[in-house]
């Protein structure tokens, strides 16, 4: 029987050590699986957890603030960063940038990332307004945008150097290691085996038992050595043999007590059957039940002496962990101040200062002798600050209440009382704030007030207690714009910021104009609160309203007077061009000397005053802001050459001296506005010659070349005449302005030219400066900006069309003018070619339906009763007078000269345009051009 069961036994056993060392792998593989799933909850729990603390910062209102309050935020930023505290690393970084990526503000900010890290989070956050996290070799960096109406102004921006510095404070089942895509290890729990930085490849396996998996971009790794799971299956192993021997000495034990109750209870038998034989009484033995009996009383024994020992143990465990989760400081040391017990927090606070534990707790104690609550001062090496620890004195008692030491538990007041401090600050300074400021509880029922400051009381007159608690509405009137408050309320209602402006009424009756900037308070994401600043805008409100009251009557007053100008600019130039194509007429006709001389004079007298009319339209275009610079290529040489030869003769009649100087750097075709160039030095010459009797004019023409690939050309006119007083020369170039009254007694003129010349020169990208000498002479230096063109371009002229006229073919001419001396003089002037005229927009229309001859041009005249010349354009093109005539060249004979007579010209369908009093021979060159050019196209 005994080897029976010795192979019942160790067969039991194989079976149990396999059961054990099955359990025991599968242990140890959820363990990895467990460290796993632990390492990929820290991280996720760093990422989103971190991210999410600094989304709400960034929704804080002092962040947001921070950027638009660009003066103010110096005095507060640099508090609420130092007070920023969202990790367990010792060393975190933050950092706040504006919309430009410029950095605002940081905490520890030595960072330099790599560029293609700064881009990315750049174009994340900054760009497109998301949140953004990486983990690699370069650290742990994190940032988030700063919104500002759903639009990134701003972004805050975390750092930790290392993964490692963030999980090593967390607890570990087992090794655990991280690496990056390269797999270059970021974290190890256990860096004296697998050291940061380095490569996992390089790392011998033999011997330890990996369990991977992936977060993102990172590998994560369970790291155990073989031997542990070995070294368990060992002792199980022992702890088996031991149970095996117990087994078989408790079963050779049973065997030799079952072996002796048998032998007794058969000794028993006998005894007893051989004294009934003998007829005594038998003897009976309790030796085994009280054996039994007592082997049971010490397995109960032992099994309560398990259970409690496994309770004792729990409970340890248990109390150790409260210990260490403590958020506080413990402290317990026995009647000697020698520490019986400590926490981890506690331990942490001792690595902190200079002292040794002993000495920090003989202070601690030295401070309670008479008192069981106090607040010390320690002083950190780590930070460089001083800490506020507020100690709590318990005596420690044990179950006989004995006296057996003292309890001190700590808590950190640092952060409070900086909180604290900070908060009287903002309250102090809100309070001093020279604009008013309010806040309201959106969330309690009518929106009540719960703080005013002092510019509050002293804008509207109502104390703090009148305010608090109630609302605004006292404040509003008859007046107040309804549509205005409506507004406020919806934007309340909407949880959005408004500024508005209402006429509000202070406590005494008196009505003000009220800006009102308001803007949510957000709480955990929602708004409770609203805040708002009011100023008083009453007299920027009435000067408001003067300014636009004045502006509309300026607008009145410039709309008069460009109407007039052009009404009278119509109506003088109808009888000047009268008068000037009468004497082209007599002209041509045959006169004698004195009559040919009374002809030159009148027609002097006719340029004169065309040059009068001429600079008030062009002083009036500029002042209305209607003149136009043109830009078309032109030759300079040319240019200068004619006006030479134009004013060589006006001063060889008065027996001056002119003299050109060119030094154009070999700058021949420009690009610029040719006419007036002319018209600037044209006014300088005319006034050069007009005011010296004798001596010289001096002309000089340099080119300069700029950086931008521009041309400055420069222009000196130096004369010899009258000269300007000193006192004079800051105001000749203002308007009707010449040096005295005698000046225009004897020289004429409408003191226009110089202040016209100035305007030009400013709207062609230069200027004008005067140097004079009064009975010596003046010299005026102008310089204006061109562009340099290619020499082999062709230069527009605009007399370029006359090389295609074919003269001596006589065209049919259609004149429509209402003027009929206009009509006389445009007939005479056209003596070459066959005319009918016509007085107004109906009887051309008429004309051109019923005469059977086919008109080759029409000559139209812009302003006629009944129907003007631009209504009649529009109909002749659109086919009313024929097909014959849609295409038939109209040609604009109008005395308009303001900004737009010529495009609406073009507009109305007109080919060309003759502005009044014209030249003859310009009216022949139109119409020969245009009746060429109309033959041309038949033929095609």
């Amino acid at each position: 029987m005994l080897p029976r069961l010795v192979a019942l036994v160790l067969l039991v056993s194989l079976i149990l050590f396999a059961i054990s060392f099955h359990f025991v792998a599968k242990q140890a593989e959820q363990l990895q699986q467990q460290s796993l799933e632990g390492l990929e909850q820290d991280l996720t729990f760093i990422v989103y957890d971190t991210t999410r603390q600094l989304a709400d910062l960034a929704a804080n209102d002092i962040i947001i603030n921070s950027l638009v309050d660009l003066e103010q935020r110096n005095a507060y930023l640099p508090m609420f960063f130092r007070s920023l505290n969202l990790t367990q690393a010792k060393k975190v970084e933050f950092a706040l940038f504006d919309f430009a990526g410029n950095q605002v503000i940081d905490k520890n900010w030595d960072v330099t990332l790599p560029a293609s890290l700064d881009a990315k989070w750049r174009q994340q956050t900054l760009g497109s307004s998301n949140s953004y996290f990486s983990v690699s070799q370069y650290g742990v960096l994190i940032s988030v945008p700063v919104l500002l109406s759903g639009v990134a102004e701003g972004a805050l921006v975390m750092y930790v150097d290392s993964l490692q510095a963030l999980l090593s404070p967390y607890p570990r089942l087992t090794n655990q290691v991280v690496t990056d895509a390269n797999d270059v290890v970021l974290f190890s729990s256990q860096p004296s085996l697998i050291a940061p930085d380095t490569s996992f490849a390089e790392f011998n396996t033999r011997g330890y038992s990996l369990m991977s998996t992936s977060w993102r971009n990172l590998s994560l790794y369970s790291v155990k050595p073989t031997i542990t799971a070995y070294r368990e299956v060992a002792w199980i192993s022992i702890v088996l043999v031991l149970m095996i021997v117990g087994l078989i000495l408790i079963t050779l034990h049973m065997l030799r007590v079952t072996g002796t109750l048998a032998e007794n209870t058969l000794s028993a038998l006998y005894s007893d059957i051989k004294g009934k034989l003998s007829g005594s009484e038998p003897s009976h033995s309790t030796s085994a039940r009280i054996e039994a009996q007592e082997l049971a009383n010490i397995r109960e024994a032992f099994d309560k002496l398990i259970w409690d020992l496994s309770e004792v143990s729990l409970s340890n465990e248990q109390f150790s962990n409260v210990l260490e989760s403590m958020g506080d400081m413990l402290l317990v040391v026995d009647q000697n101040h020698h520490i019986i017990l400590s926490n981890k927090r506690f331990d942490d606070f001792c690595a902190e200062q200079y002292d040794e534990k002993p000495a920090i707790v003989k202070f601690i104690t030295r401070n309670f002798i008479s008192k069981n609550r106090a607040e010390l001062t320690h002083f950190s090496k780590e930070t460089g600050t001083e800490k506020y620890i507020c100690w709590t004195k318990t005596s420690l008692v044990d179950v006989n209440g004995n006296l057996r030491g003292t309890i001190f538990v700590g808590s950190d007041e640092t952060e409070q009382r900086s909180l604290e401090s900070h908060v009287q600050v903002l309250n102090h300074a809100m309070d001093e704030a020279t604009v008013s400021i309010i806040i309201s509880d959106i969330k309690r029922v009518g929106q009540p007030v719960m703080y005013v400051n002092s510019a509050f009381e002293n804008l509207t007159g109502y104390s703090k207690n009148e305010i608090i608690g109630h609302n605004c509405r006292a404040m509003q009137g008859e007046d107040t714009d309804k549509h205005a408050i409506e507004k406020v309320r919806r934007a309340i209602a909407n949880r959005e910021p408004i500024e508005i402006t209402l006429l509000n009424y202070k406590k005494n009756g008196e009505a003000f104009y009220n800006l009102l900037n308001l803007t949510p308070v957000k709480i955990n994401g929602e708004v409770t609160h609203y805040i708002g600043f009011q100023q008083d805008v009453t007299q920027q409100r009435q000067t408001e309203l003067y300014l636009q009251e004045a502006r509309e009557k300026a607008e009145d007053s410039a709309r008069l007077k460009s109407s007039f100008l052009a009404s009278m600019s119509h109506e003088i130039r109808t009888p000047i061009h009268g008068i000037s194509g009468v004497l082209q007429l007599l002209e041509v006709s045959e006169l004698n000397s004195d009559q040919k001389h009374y002809l030159s004079l009148a027609k002097f007298s006719i340029q004169g005053l065309l040059h009068i009319v001429n600079d008030i339209l062009d002083f009036s275009k500029i002042e209305a802001g209607q003149l136009q610079i043109e830009d078309a290529p032109f030759d300079i040489i040319t240019s200068l050459e004619n006006l030479q030869s134009q004013y060589a003769i006006m001063c060889q009649e008065k027996g001056l001296a002119l003299h050109f100087h060119f030094n154009l750097q070999g700058c021949h075709t420009v690009k610029g506005d040719e006419v007036r160039f002319r018209q600037i030095l044209s006014n300088l010459l005319g006034n050069a010659v007009k005011f010296t009797e004798s001596g010289s004019i001096d002309v000089s023409f340099s080119v300069d070349r700029l950086a931008d690939g521009k041309l400055q050309l420069s222009c000196s006119v130096s004369d010899t005449g009258i000269g300007i007083a000193p006192e004079k020369q800051d105001t000749i170039f203002d308007v009707f302005t010449q040096e005295d009254l005698s000046t225009t007694r004897k020289f004429g003129g409408t003191g226009l030219g110089l202040s016209i010349s100035k305007q030009l020169c400013e709207l062609m990208g230069g200027s004008i400066q005067l140097e004079s000498e009064k009975g010596k002479g003046s010299s005026f230096t102008f310089n204006i900006l061109l562009e340099e063109i290619d020499e082999a371009l062709p230069i527009l002229d605009t007399r370029a069309k006359e090389k295609t006229k074919k003269k001596g073919k006589k065209s049919k001419v259609l004149i429509v003018e209402d003027n009929e001396i206009n009509q006389v003089i445009v007939k005479q002037q056209l003596t070459n070619h066959i005319t009918l005229s016509a007085k107004s927009g109906i009887e051309a229309l008429e004309a051109l339906n019923k005469t059977k001859a086919t008109f080759d041009i029409v000559l139209m005249d812009c302003q006629m009763p009944e129907m003007d010349g631009f209504e009649a354009t529009k109909r002749i093109r659109n086919g009313e007078a024929g097909e014959r005539y849609t295409s038939v060249p109209i040609v604009a004979l109008t005395a308009n000269a303001m900004k737009g007579d010529k495009e609406r010209c073009e507009q109305a369908g007109m080919d060309d345009y003759l502005s009044k009093p014209f030249d003859a021979q310009d009216l022949v060159d139109k119409v020969e051009y245009w009746t060429s050019v109309r033959t041309s196209h038949n033929k095609d």
